[in-house]
């Protein structure tokens, strides 16, 4: 066939800058989080951009894949648990918490298969890996946030953070970083754990990151 033929139909905007929109996004919401202590609309802004985040993901995702079908559902139903919370008062904080978790899994494995796969430009592929890594960021903070609600005491925490979503948002990248300032520490075997696991796979996946980078560009 000849080059007429074979020519591609032009992308959306949408396409071809996906994962640094989505990226964009996810930094507005991790710092809509740190303002959820002084604005009350933050935390409804922050749930309902975490709607359009996952639903970006689903468009994100490729085609008529098993992957985009499994990230749909949660999303599905996370749209309709929202509706009921702000809109009917109806109690779902749990059921919400874990669905943002299983989304926020799905979507760091979605990133992550943007390392190896055919983007646009390495721009986009760099998009992609640094929104995986903040995902990582956030699912682990959503993990040690719950559990120090469930089981009080799980964390030694500073006064003015206990209870605050944002506090182990910040834990959890200082974590992957391997900063530790040291004013929150695990206090629990189990946290003490996870942070180490969380640790760990920070590590693996900027090596991974790199190394996937450099070996395009040579």
């Amino acid at each position: 066939m000849n080059s007429d033929s074979e020519m591609r139909v032009p992308e959306g905007f949408f396409r071809k800058h996906r994962w640094s929109i989505l990226l964009g996004l996810l930094v507005v919401l991790m710092l809509l989080d740190g303002l959820d202590d002084r604005f009350a609309w933050s935390s409804t802004a922050g749930l309902w951009g975490m709607s359009f985040l996952f639903l970006g993901v689903v468009g994100a995702t490729e085609r008529n894949t098993f992957l985009r079908v499994m990230m749909a559902v949660p999303v599905m139903g996370w749209f309709l648990l929202l509706i009921m919370a702000e809109f009917l008062g109806m109690t779902v904080n749990g059921g919400l918490y874990a669905l943002a978790a299983i989304m926020l899994f799905g979507s760091m494995i979605i990133s992550f298969r943007q390392l190896f796969a055919p983007v646009h430009s390495e721009y986009e592929r760099l998009s992609s890996g640094v929104f995986g890594y903040l995902l990582i960021a956030m699912l682990w903070g959503l993990i040690y946030w719950r559990i120090e609600a469930a089981y009080p005491g799980s964390f030694n925490l500073p006064e003015d953070i206990v209870g605050q979503k944002a506090g182990f948002v910040y834990f959890s990248m200082i974590t992957m970083t391997t900063v530790g300032y040291g004013e929150i520490t695990p206090a629990a075997s189990l946290t003490r754990m996870l942070t180490g696991m969380q640790a760990i796979v920070g590590t693996m996946f900027v090596a991974i990151f790199i190394g996937r980078i450099v070996g395009r560009l040579k």
